[in-house]
């Protein structure tokens, strides 16, 4: 029985995904916080994985020869660098999400619930960024690597900065595999938004509207404030 209850919580993120309705209506019943180990380790993974795999993209000219970003000196203090900025952002992100949910919702009425039970439900939502970033790594994996006439990472300067931009927008935008990563960012707004739905309708037991309604002015203040994820 154990066992069956500790697998449950390991596959709590993608259950949010697959079963949303069902899945938050028994957090609100129950709340678990186990399954937030497996989600944190995913999202940690995922966003390790797909800056890795932009990192294996970028070919510089050292010494007039064609060498990959990966071998230099400066690889591992871009990776941790961005890594920890990545992360942080993703925190962030949710953290104004959840917390417009929680405070709008609580002026739409409804049930009450405690600001613990809530925010423990409402963790869940990062779910979405397993996906996002887990398709954004496959993407990067898919495009073909660049050739940068600098010989260091990242470019340093506007007129570095406005080459890269444009070799990269170049090369890359043409591609279906560049194309579709960038449809399902949206793709990604979108889920976030309706999940955000089902959460407040479950926790706060209001209807329908009035819970998109929440989720609609939370994800708007929120991309508002940070922008794209």
């Amino acid at each position: 029985m154990n066992e069956k209850a500790t697998m449950k919580d390991v596959i709590l993120p993608f259950m949010i995904l697959v079963s949303p309705i069902k899945t938050f209506s028994q957090l609100a019943q129950k709340p678990s916080a186990k399954g937030l180990v497996s989600l944190s380790a995913l999202i940690l993974l995922v966003t390790a994985t797909a800056l890795y795999a932009s990192a294996t993209k970028i070919d510089l000219e050292i010494n007039g020869q064609r060498t990959s970003f990966l071998v230099t000196e400066a690889f591992n203090s871009w990776f941790a660098s961005n890594f920890a900025t990545s992360t942080l952002g993703i925190l962030l992100y949710w953290l104004i999400f959840a917390t417009g949910l929680a405070l709008i919702s609580k002026v739409f009425g409804g049930k009450e619930v405690s600001w613990r039970v809530l925010f423990l439900g409402l963790a869940y939502l990062l779910s979405v960024f397993i996906i996002l970033y887990a398709v954004r790594a496959a993407m990067y994996l898919s495009l073909p690597s660049i050739p940068f006439k600098i010989s260091y990472w990242p470019p340093v300067g506007e007129t570095d900065i406005n080459a890269t931009i444009k070799l990269m927008t170049e090369t890359w935008s043409p591609l279906y595999a560049y194309q579709l990563g960038t449809i399902f960012t949206f793709i990604a707004f979108a889920w976030l938004v309706i999940l955000g739905a089902i959460a407040v309708r479950a926790f706060r037991q209001v209807s329908w509207g009035k819970a998109t309604a929440v989720s609609l002015i939370g994800f708007t203040i929120t991309l508002f404030l940070m922008g794209p994820p």
